[in-house]
Parts: structure tokens; C-alpha cells; sequence
């Protein structure tokens, strides 16, 4: 039977703030019984935001009175705002005519003055009520208003946020080109103002769409990046539901020991973080992959009581749906029958209820739950702008008044020191002359900051564009898939540009060549002779066909003391080392040759190892020797392993010390039995958790291919 999905990206909203708004709200109000209209109606829109979260209410009580005070002394503005808020309060109660009606309200006095500000965030608003209302045409049409406020108010993250809206939108129209064209858009606009975390979101949805069109590969490359950003952030919330998905994502991939990883991950921080709808759903998820993959009957039980004795959730129908058909599955395989039967059937009615016409806006809004908070959560700071914006205009209007007051008095002040200026004279100029050299030098500094930030600038985004350039030429799937339908690279660069490199070809003959390098350094440096060894190797493989790896790294080392100048210098390494095979699958023999790089051929569980030479594809301070040809007679299930030494040589672990090549070689040893992709994850996550807060030393770079 098909899993019904139980996909989660809501996280409850925390009050642990509310005692400390409580203090905010009365210092607010206490201020307001002495402050003129103007000055009130800005501590009002505070308060009302401020309670807006806990007791919505306060939004219509306080909007009215905004309202009044700006009728009373005749501020368009101040009515505009409390149109506002009428607004929200009732898109929070649910009455959506009523919503709409404040809204355009609140637009219609915002364009008297031309009070854009007011305008964007009410044409926002406004798309919220047509989404919920299921108008997505009107919705849209609303939010492309807001970003043409927004855009000329110069508010690229405001932008970004509603391009975010528009694509959740088109989501949930399975409109998936444009939703991947908004959320790109949004991309842009957050990377050139970046702050920590706020990728967070536009990763998040750019995984939902490859859930939706089942791409598990991709959608968990999507969540990774997304559990990165909530990382940086520290929004732990989010780390919670991005394991929890990871874990869905692995089951989908048929990836158990990796699901059960994220699984735990999930119920240890939602526990944490006292999390009861993701800790729900970590439960959820973990009794699904002991029934399903790695069938354990007693942890299936554990977990599902667990789950249930979640009451505030297991109560409701979009999370008791997936609990239902997980214990009946399990009642079917090991337990009562009849009792299966019946939760099954249960599982059965509430899913077609769930999925009837009244409420596919339940589904909906669970699918995106958390998006829909963080419009709430929006909804809140508008008004906390809006007043921040009049504080500031209030501010600018007191610097004024006292600028002017200040000046009247340095003009009476100058009259009195004026009978004294002969005697002062001399002292004055000799501190004025002072002044003037340290503002020059004040000014000299200033200027050379903003060189050197402009040139940081100008660098890092040459870097980010090589990176780009790299990524382009390092062979491509449709390559290495034509070599083996089971393989995987292991790519983890210590810096923007990689040192490290990796090539493949396949001949008109069934053979295939393919290559992994270390290059002399890394990021930049090594980025450059990753480049020129990958131009190399197509010239003399592909152009010249060269197959023979040890003909190959001897024509490939005089090319790079050709280009690089190195002939009769002893001092210059600039090289690489390099380990490349060539396969002919007529015969299934291996042809391997090496550059200071090693090739592992994993058998039967043991571990074969062929060495390559001492000496790189460069200069070197001994006699330039042929290098060694090695022929293997391969079988079939045999592993090729290539690596370059980064992995063994992190630091970390207890006492923060060196991996070493024998323990990578034991771990691969170890999982040589799983699926290659399932060992690529369990890699990756053996180097996080060994290196841990050190600092990645090297490119890291491991290919493996299975002979079938």
C-alpha cells in the first residue's frame, strides 16, 4: 500500500516572549496618557502589534481608536493605519469581506498622502485574504502591487519575501515552472543582501517542489541547504522540521539508515525544544522505517506509543491520519488482524474525509503551515515598521527643532566671546588647524575602508564566478551513468574553488576512462591547476585518444612543466597527484595508474590496495621515471574506490587528530555492503561528525564505482 505522506513544515509559535511584551505594552500605555494625538496614535499601533500574536482583538480596539485620533486632529495618515489594522484583525477572526474592505480602506487613504509604505503592506495583506479565499489570480495581482510599492521604497527584502508568496502560490496550483521562477527571483534579491538564515525558506520550498514531482535526490539536496540556513540562524525550530523531512526524503529513497539518523535527530531536538508536532512526526517517521525496511516490531510499537501519548496532537485529524495506517499495517503484519482491519478502515474514512471538498483547505494549509506563520508573523512587524517609520519622521522633526535652538544659542554665545576672540585667537587657529588634520585623516581612513570593501567585494564575486566555471566543466551524470549505473562522487571543497578535481569519458569501444585529482593547493590557486588539468586530460584522452593511464600521466606531467615553466627549476611544485583508470568492459580488466594517489578495490568485504607512484604530475626533485601501469582482473560486485587524501587527513574526534587513511579504509570496509548512495550519506556524515567545530584542512573528494 502506498505511504500516505506526512509531510510537516509548521513549528509552533513560542510565548516566551509574552511576559516580556506585557512590560513593553504598559510602558507604552503609560507613555500615551501624557503624549500629544500624533505621538499616541503611533504608541497604539505598537501596542496593538505587540498583542497582536496573543489577543487579536487588541487590533480592532486599538485600530478604532487610531481612527478617532487622527479624525480628531485631522491626520489622513493616522486614519489610514487604523483602516490598517482593522484590516488584520479581521483576517484573523476569519472574515475575510470585512478584511478586504479595511484594506482597500487603508489603500485609499495611503494614496491622499502618498503613504507607500501603508499601500504595500495593505496590497500584501490583501493577497493573503485572496490566497485563503483560493483566488489565486487576485492574489497574485495584489502581491506584484506590493512589490512595485516595495521596489520603489528600495526594500529588496521585502521583495523577496512576497516573490516567496507568489511561488507558494503556484505551488499550490502545481504550477511548478513559475513557483521555481518566483522562489529563483527571491534568491537573487537574498543573496545580494544576504543575512544568515534568510535562504532558509526559498530552499525550504525549492525541496517541496521536488517532493511534489518526486525527485528525492534533489529535494533532499534542497532541504540540506535550507537545514544550513536555519542552522546560521539558529532557528532551531526549523533545524527540527528540516530533519524531519530529511527523514521522510531518506525513506522515499529507500535510504533506512540514513532515515533513522534523521529521525533520531528530529526526536532529540523537538524534545529539546519541547516541539510536540514535530516531535509527533519524528516518532511517526521512525515506526514507519522499523516496519517498512528494517522490520522491528518492538521499537515500531515503542515508537507509535510514543506518538499517541502526544495528545494535543495525536487529536488531530491531519496527523492521525498517517498514525492510523501506520498501526494498522503493523496489526496486518505481526499483530491482531481484525484489529488492523478496522484501523485500516478507520485510516480509510479519514483520509477521504480529509480530502473532501470542505476540507481540502485543511490539507492545504498543512502542506504549507510553515509558510503560512511566517506570513503571520509578517502580518505583526508591519505595524511595528509602520510606527518605526513614524518615529523616525518624529525624530527627524525634534533634531530640528533642537538643531535650531542649539543654533540660536551658539549665535548668542558667539556674540559674548566675540569681546574676547583677540585674546583666544592664536589658540583657535592652532586647534582649528588641528581638527583639520584629523578629519582629513578621518576622511583618508574612511575612503580606504570603502576601497578595500569594494575590492573584497569584487573578489569574492570573481570567486563565486569560477566557482560557477568549475562546476560546469567537472563531468557531468549523463557521463559517469554510462560508466556505471551504480557509482557516486563525494565532492566537499574546503573553500569557494575546489583544488581537487574529477574527469571521466567513455570510448566508442567499451572502455571508460576516469580520473581524480589533488592539485598543488587549494581554493584559487588550486582552482586554476584543477582547470588547466582538466583541459589536459580531454586533449590527450578525448582528441588524441590516449587510453593507457600510465602513457596518460607521463604526456600529462610534461605538459604541465611545459605550461607551468618548470624545467630546470627545483624550487617550483606546482603539480598535481593523480589517480586514473581505464575499465574495458569487454574483458572487465582495470588499467590504473597513479600520481601520489592510491586505488582500493573492495572484495568480498576485504579491501585490496594498489599503490601509485611517490612522485606527482609536476616537477620533482628526482629523476623523472615512467610511471607504473598496474592490470587488474576485475569481478563482478567488485568496488573501485578513488580519493584524495583530505578525507584521512581532517582533524578531529577526541583530542582533535588526524582521521588516517586506515580508518576511512576500515569504515568504507565496513558499509561496502549497502547501496554506493547510502555509503555516500553515511561518509558525508562520518566527516561532520568526526571533524565537528574544526576547520575543514582540505578539499575532500572520493569516487566509487560498482563493476556489475
Amino acid at each position: 500500500m502506498r505511504k500516505f505522506k506526512f509531510l510537516l513544515f509548521g513549528i509552533f509559535v513560542s510565548l516566551a516572549c509574552f511576559a516580556q511584551n506585557m512590560r513593553v505594552i504598559d510602558s507604552l500605555l503609560t507613555l500615551s496618557k501624557s503624549a500629544n494625538d500624533t505621538t499616541k496614535a503611533n504608541y497604539y499601533n505598537m501596542v496593538a502589534a505587540l498583542w497582536a500574536g496573543s489577543v487579536p482583538e487588541k487590533n480592532k480596539e486599538y485600530g478604532y481608536k487610531i481612527i478617532e485620533l487622527g479624525k480628531k486632529s485631522g491626520s489622513i495618515k493616522h486614519e489610514g493605519v487604523g483602516y490598517f489594522k482593522l484590516g488584520i484583525y479581521y483576517y484573523t477572526v476569519g472574515n475575510q469581506d470585512s478584511s478586504k474592505y479595511f484594506y482597500f480602506k487603508a489603500i485609499e487613504f495611503s494614496k491622499k498622502i502618498n503613504y507607500s509604505l501603508l499601500a504595500a503592506y495593505s496590497h500584501q495583506n490583501l493577497g493573503l485574504v485572496y490566497e485563503n479565499e483560493g483566488d489565486y489570480e487576485s492574489a497574485i495581482k495584489e502581491n506584484i502591487s506590493a512589490i512595485t510599492l516595495f521596489e520603489a521604497s528600495k526594500k529588496p527584502l521585502n521583495v523577496a519575501d512576497l516573490k516567496n508568496n507568489i511561488a507558494v502560490i503556484y505551488i499550490n496550483q502545481k504550477d511548478y515552472i513559475s513557483a521555481e521562477k518566483y522562489l529563483m527571483e527571491s534568491y537573487n534579491l537574498l543573496i545580494k543582501e544576504y543575512i544568515p538564515g534568510s535562504l532558509a525558506y526559498v530552499y525550504q520550498n525549492l525541496g517541496l517542489i521536488q517532493n511534489y514531482k518526486n525527485n528525492a535526490l534533489k529535494c533532499a539536496e534542497y532541504y540540506r541547504l535550507a537545514l544550513k540556513e536555519f542552522q546560521t540562524s539558529n532557528n532551531l525550530n526549523g533545524v527540527a522540521g528540516v530533519y524531519q523531512n530529511l527523514g521522510l526524503t531518506f525513506m522515499d529513497l529507500n535510504q533506512p539508515d540514513s532515515a533513522i539518523y534523521y529521525c533520531k535527530k528530529t526526536i532529540e531536538l523537538s524534545k529539546a525544544l519541547n516541539n510536540p508536532a514535530t516531535l509527533y512526526g519524528g516518532y511517526l517517521n521512525a515506526a514507519n522505517v522499523y516496519l517498512r525496511f528494517v522490520p522491528k516490531p518492538h521499537l515500531v510499537t515503542k515508537y507509535l506509543d510514543s506518538a499517541q501519548a502526544i495528545g494535543e496532537v495525536h487529536v488531530l485529524p491531519e496527523y492521525k491520519v498517517p498514525f492510523l495506517q501506520t498501526i494498522g499495517e503493523y496489526h496486518l503484519a505481526y499483530g491482531d488482524k481484525g484489529k488492523g482491519f478496522l484501523f485500516m478502515d478507520d485510516f480509510s474514512n479519514m483520509k477521504d474525509s480529509l480530502l473532501s471538498l470542505e476540507n481540502i483547505e485543511l490539507i492545504k494549509n498543512l502542506n504549507t503551515k510553515y509558510e503560512t506563520e511566517k506570513k503571520d508573523l509578517q502580518i505583526q512587524n508591519q505595524s511595528l515598521e509602520i510606527s518605526a517609520q513614524e518615529k523616525e519622521n518624529e525624530a527627524k522633526t525634534k533634531v530640528l527643532i533642537i538643531g535650531t535652538v542649539g543654533l540660536f544659542a551658539v549665535v548668542i554665545f558667539a556674540f559674548v566671546a566675540f569681546r574676547n576672540f583677540k585674546k583666544t585667537q592664536k589658540a583657535n587657529i592652532i586647534i582649528n588647524s588641528q581638527k583639520e588634520q584629523v578629519e582629513l585623516q578621518k576622511e583618508e581612513i574612511e575612503h580606504q575602508k570603502l576601497l578595500v570593501e569594494e575590492k573584497q567585494k569584487e573578489i569574492l564575486d570573481s570567486i563565486h564566478y569560477a566557482q560557477k566555471i568549475q562546476a560546469a566543466v567537472l563531468t557531468g551524470d549523463d557521463v559517469w551513468k554510462k560508466i556505471s549505473q551504480e557509482y557516486f562522487i563525494l565532492f566537499q571543497p574546503k573553500d569557494i574553488v575546489s583544488g581537487d578535481f574529477y574527469w571521466a569519458y567513455n570510448t566508442v569501444n567499451s572502455r571508460a576512462v576516469f580520473a581524480l585529482a589533488d592539485c598543488t593547493g587549494h581554493g584559487v590557486p588550486g582552482g586554476f591547476m584543477s582547470m588547466l588539468g582538466n583541459s589536459f586530460l580531454n586533449e590527450l584522452v578525448v582528441e588524441n585518444k590516449f587510453f593507457n593511464p600510465a602513457e596518460i600521466l607521463n604526456k600529462l606531467r610534461t605538459k604541465i612543466i611545459s605550461s607551468l615553466e618548470q624545467k630546470g627549476v627545483t624550487d617550483r611544485r606546482d603539480g598535481m597527484d593523480m589517480a586514473i583508470c581505464t575499465w574495458n568492459k569487454l574483458n572487465n580488466t582495470l588499467e590504473f595508474a597513479g600520481a601520489n594517489n592510491k586505488l582500493w578495490i573492495i572484495r568480498n568485504g576485504s579491501l585490496i590496495e594498489y599503490a601509485g607512484d611517490k612522485m606527482p604530475v609536476g616537477n620533482y626533485h628526482g629523476e623523472l621515471i615512467p610511471f607504473t601501469l598496474h592490470e587488474i582482473q576485475l569481478e563482478s560486485g567488485d568496488q573501485i574506490v578513488l580519493s584524495t587524501d583530505g578525507f584521512a587527513d581532517q582533524f578531529g574526534g577526541e583530542g582533535s587528530k588526524k582521521l588516517m587513511s586506515k580508518n576511512l579504509k576500515s569504515f568504507i570496509v565496513n558499509n561496502s555492503n549497502l547501496m554506493l548512495q547510502q555509503q555516500k550519506e553515511l561518509l558525508y556524515n562520518f566527516l561532520q561528525e568526526w571533524k565537528g567545530k574544526n576547520e575543514q584542512v582540505d578539499d575532500v573528494s572520493i569516487i566509487s564505482v560498482k563493476v556489475v
